[in-house]
């Protein structure tokens, strides 16, 4: 109705889950850091929860796109507790079979595939999604199936999902042996108001829009009427958008939005919140500087000269983690997968690491070292100067990590910059490297910052030698 109106591609606030769609803020980054940190670690049970309308359907579906490929997975749906067994529902969600099979052959069938399976290097995931539905018989089923990982090798990873019941069914005493097999368990937090108004624009970009067709204020009564919780946000939002585009009103104003939820809440189902100030606002007259006002940027990769801060405490997404590995692991995990070749999975695991302040500098600098492989030098430039920021790392650290920046910078011609570098390290450590010769070198040719032509190194052995050199010394601080 309003697509072309607004010039989107398509409606930007639909309510069935849509990966491609999915605003990663915090909690949803962290939660899919776990299960991806469960997929590579073998654990054979996850749980993932969250209130109704968080997204977890849509970090699910993405899970599977992105991991689809390498493991055989399956995903159960309506499974509920008066079915006599699971086995049936799972055979068919890994098109192993339509028919109707006795229990015996159902199980042989079952455990035939997972041996196949293992034989391939391909694990079964088995993603049961509105879990919380099952009850204790059939969540005890799935723990006997388990029981066929036997041996050295995981044939069989089970994922459940569901509303915050699922989480009280697990903590009941009947269910501890099932408890005792969970290595990943995260909640999925509702948005703050700040990222959702991310997510507003977020969707909207994803769609063709304009990131600013909904104002500042419009954001955030948006967030005060769904309380951050996703689904809630599209309903209100795909409403304003209609009463939008019945008004041809090219901004969507916190007037529109209040008259929009005003009008849907008369039925009294939609759950939403400051409904007293609905009235007021919907009557109110409009406030012509709330268009005027510019509404703030994407968030986005942050440019070199300004990395982003570092919070003093631990964040919501180390807090989760504590329970299912350490900085540590994290870390050897990260640095394995670069070693790989694994450069986007090692960067999401190195994140993880550097949440903790002990690990802040090294995992920083394997992210640059991975930005550099991947030719991304703007990001490996800011992954750098992140791991600077460490106030309690070394002097000599200091000088490894300026020196993989210094050579980043003069491979990006920022020769200035770079020169500067070199020659702090000099003064720091006279005998470091070639940081003398490369200082003086690119001081007495300023032309080569703005001649166009790009830098290349005259012994290109050095940052070979330089990353070997630096793994040797991160490694040593484990």
């Amino acid at each position: 109705m309003y697509e072309s109106f607004y010039g989107l591609r398509t409606k930007p606030f639909a309510l069935l889950p849509d990966s491609d769609f999915l605003y990663p803020g915090s909690t949803h980054r962290a939660a899919y850091s776990l299960l991806e940190y469960g997929l590579i670690n073998e654990a054979p049970f996850m749980v993932l929860t969250g209130e109704p309308g968080m997204g977890k359907t849509s970090l699910l579906q993405k899970l599977i796109s992105e991991h689809g490929g390498k493991h055989s997975i399956g995903l159960v749906t309506n499974a509920r507790y008066d079915i006599d067994h699971l086995l049936p529902w799972i055979l068919l969600s890994l098109g192993l079979s339509k028919k109707r099979l006795d229990l015996v052959e159902a199980y042989h069938l079952f455990s035939e595939f997972l041996i196949q399976g293992s034989k391939q290097h391909r694990r079964v995931i088995l993603i049961i999604d509105e879990a919380q539905s099952l009850g204790a018989e059939l969540l005890e089923e799935l723990r006997l199936l388990s029981n066929l990982n036997d041996g050295k090798t995981l044939k069989l990873q089970i994922i459940l999902s569901g509303q915050p019941d699922l989480h009280t069914l697990l903590q009941r005493i009947d269910m501890t042996q099932f408890a005792q097999r969970i290595v990943v368990d995260y909640h999925l937090e509702p948005l703050s108001e700040a990222e959702s108004g991310h997510c507003i624009r977020h969707r909207l970009n994803v769609a063709g829009g304009h990131p600013s067709l909904f104002t500042n204020k419009a954001c955030a009564l948006v967030h005060r009427l769904t309380r951050g919780n996703p689904r809630l946000i599209n309903q209100v939002c795909d409403v304003a958008l209609t009463y939008g585009f019945a008004e041809q009103a090219r901004v969507i104003t916190s007037k529109l939005v209040a008259q929009a939820a005003f009008d849907r809440n008369k039925g009294g189902i939609l759950p939403l919140a400051a409904l007293e100030e609905l009235s007021a606002l919907a009557s109110a007259p409009e406030d012509a500087t709330e268009i005027d006002a510019a509404p703030p940027p994407q968030p986005s990769a942050p440019q070199p000269s300004s990395p982003p801060p570092r919070p003093a405490s631990p964040s919501p997404e180390l807090t989760a983690t504590r329970s299912v590995g350490s900085p540590e692991r994290f870390y050897a995990q990260g640095v394995a997968m670069r070693q790989e070749g694994r450069l986007r999975e090692a960067i999401d695991m190195l994140e993880l690491a550097g949440k903790s302040p002990s690990y802040c500098l090294k995992a920083q600098a394997q992210i640059g070292l991975c930005h550099r492989t991947m030719g991304d030098h703007g990001a490996a430039i800011q992954a750098f100067r992140a791991a600077l920021d460490d106030q309690s790392a070394s002097r000599k650290e200091v000088i490894d990590v300026q020196y993989f920046l210094a050579r980043t910078l003069e491979s990006v011609e920022q020769i200035a910059e770079a020169a500067t570098l070199y020659r702090r390290i000099t003064q720091m450590n006279p005998s470091f490297k070639d940081a003398a010769s490369r200082a003086k070198e690119l001081s007495s040719k300023p032309k080569l910052a703005t001649n166009g032509k790009r830098v290349v190194a005259s012994n290109g052995s050095w940052f070979g030698n330089a990353i070997k050199s630096f793994n040797q010394l991160i490694g040593s601080r484990k």
